[in-house]
């Protein structure tokens, strides 16, 4: 991450701990394999199924535990922080990766009367993690920050003359945000989250067009917690968006 390209460090005067980055981290190395079968059909439309494998290695991991601060005045921090736990990334090992993905796509050209300008698409991801991180046990993706281990995308859209309007909808399952390998009861997690945005555009003229976006209609939240659902660290309240604008190319 580029927040480790340059010296920093963090207090948390609650838990005690110190966070330093660490610039020697090495770049991420993947080797990946791809595979995908898709097949087109009438009237305009097609389905997919993919299948992926990567292997990265120097996999960077924050939350590494690397001592203690010492007590004294020449402690490296003037004499502060005695005590707390030193906290930095590291080059942890080989993380694996690999997933499925399906997707459809079609517009529904062959329907009647205005319902001829409807379409949809839909995708979901499934991602399955390990990694040794140098170590001789192995860890599983409930552990890996930085990947979604489920996600779906679904769009149902309409167009008719000057007219478009779109609906989309987004959903994730639970994922990691942060693992703390000293006590695994208190990784950081997202809870599952969903969106539901809706779209509407008025082709004034062939350069110009008018768009009315509305964002998280749902007025869903975001939830981090600390190991268990039931140990809610934050809640962001993102509310409902409302863009209005408009486009136009010269």
């Amino acid at each position: 991450p580029l927040n480790n390209s340059f010296p920093s460090e963090t207090v948390n005067e609650t838990a005690q701990t110190l966070t330093i980055s660490n610039p020697s981290l090495k770049p991420r190395l993947a080797e990946n394999w791809d595979a995908a079968l898709e097949y087109y059909f009438e009237p305009v439309g097609s389905v997919s199924l993919g299948w992926f494998h990567k292997t990265i290695r120097d996999y960077s991991v924050s939350g590494i535990l690397s001592g203690t601060v010492a007590s004294g005045a020449d402690n490296g921090y003037n004499g502060e922080y005695a005590g707390f736990s030193r906290l930095t990334s590291a080059n942890a090992g080989t993380a694996y990766v690999q997933g499925w993905e399906l997707s459809y796509q079609q517009q529904f050209t062959s329907l009647p009367g205005l319902l001829k300008g409807l379409s949809g698409t839909f995708n979901y991801t499934m991602i399955q993690t390990h990694g040794d991180f140098g170590s001789t046990s192995s860890i599983t993706g409930k552990e890996v920050v930085g990947f979604i281990p489920k996600a779906a995308n679904a769009m149902l859209s309409w167009r008719y003359q000057k007219f478009s309007t779109r609906l989309l909808y987004n959903w994730t399952s639970d994922y990691i945000v942060e693992y703390a390998p000293a006590t695994i009861g208190r990784n950081r997690w997202r809870a599952a989250f969903d969106t539901l945005n809706v779209g509407v555009a008025y082709q004034v003229r062939p350069t110009a067009q008018l768009t009315l976006d509305v964002s998280n209609i749902l007025n869903a939240y975001q939830e981090i917690y600390r190991g268990f659902r039931n140990q809610p660290a934050t809640i962001n309240y993102n509310f409902v968006t409302i863009n209005i604008g408009v486009n136009g190319r010269f």
